[in-house]
């Protein structure tokens, strides 16, 4: 495909031969037609001549109007794809401004809808009924780790081997930190009686029910869920509603 700038230059150039020819068409025009009016009263010798130049002149006349002819239709052809190419750049630009608008939207919307997760969360911690169930965590080894409701806040990780601190959930002793859980992985809190999840900025992510968690966002745990730090899994439940495992 022509670039944009070749066809440019192939048009001011066609024009440029088409003006010369109109000239010269013009020009062989008038010689002809005054030739032709003189020629009735030329000695027979001299009309001779005349008219053999008049006959001369008539075929490349013909010539040269078969020639601009073929450069008008050129010319109108170049003209088409001229401006096919700059409503492509046109449209190019219109798209390219759409996409950046498109990429705010998109990160507006997103903002929005974190919101309204938020809200909903909120709506359903004060609207839901007040459950005070004993409620605990079964680790993969089948140890069970009490959740203590008074103790609002209870993070999920693995304990560091030099300073031996340690979170309240520690996945330590079946090698969490091995199976990608972070020292500090997830934040559990406890509000009115009503769990929660949140991940804390982890590495590999916290997961409720295999569905992915928004850092930093609560997410209300129900009974019999499953929550993924890294690769370790954890059951959570509420003593009183289900079978022992």
């Amino acid at each position: 495909m022509s670039d944009r700038t070749s066809i440019e230059k192939e048009i001011a150039d066609t024009q440029q031969t088409i003006s010369q020819l109109e000239k010269d068409i013009k020009q062989l025009r008038d010689w002809i037609s005054s030739n032709e009016r003189a020629v009735g009263g030329m000695p027979e010798s001299l009309r001779r001549i005349t008219e053999d130049g008049i006959t001369r002149a008539r075929a490349d006349l013909a010539q040269r109007e078969n020639q601009m002819q073929r450069l008008r239709g050129s010319l109108a052809d170049n003209q088409k794809l001229l401006s096919l190419l700059v409503d492509m750049d046109r449209k190019a630009r219109d798209i390219a401004t759409l996409e950046q608008e498109q990429e705010k939207i998109i990160v507006l919307l997103e903002r929005h809808r974190a919101e309204l997760r938020q809200f909903q969360l909120s709506y359903e911690e004060l609207t839901r009924p007040v459950v005070q169930a004993p409620c605990e965590l079964v680790l993969p080894n089948n140890q069970r780790v009490p959740l203590d409701a008074q103790n609002a806040e209870l993070v999920i990780g693995w304990r560091d081997a030099r300073t031996l601190v340690g979170p309240a959930i520690d996945l330590t002793e079946i090698g969490g930190s091995a199976q990608g859980v972070s020292r500090q992985h997830a934040l559990m809190r406890c509000t009115a009686g009503r769990w929660t999840i949140e991940d804390m900025g982890s590495t590999n992510g916290t997961y409720l029910n295999e569905s992915p968690l928004a850092p930093h966002t609560p997410t209300l745990l129900h009974d019999k869920m499953t929550i993924r730090v890294g690769q370790v899994k954890l059951y959570f439940r509420y003593v009183t509603q289900t079978m022992r495992l």
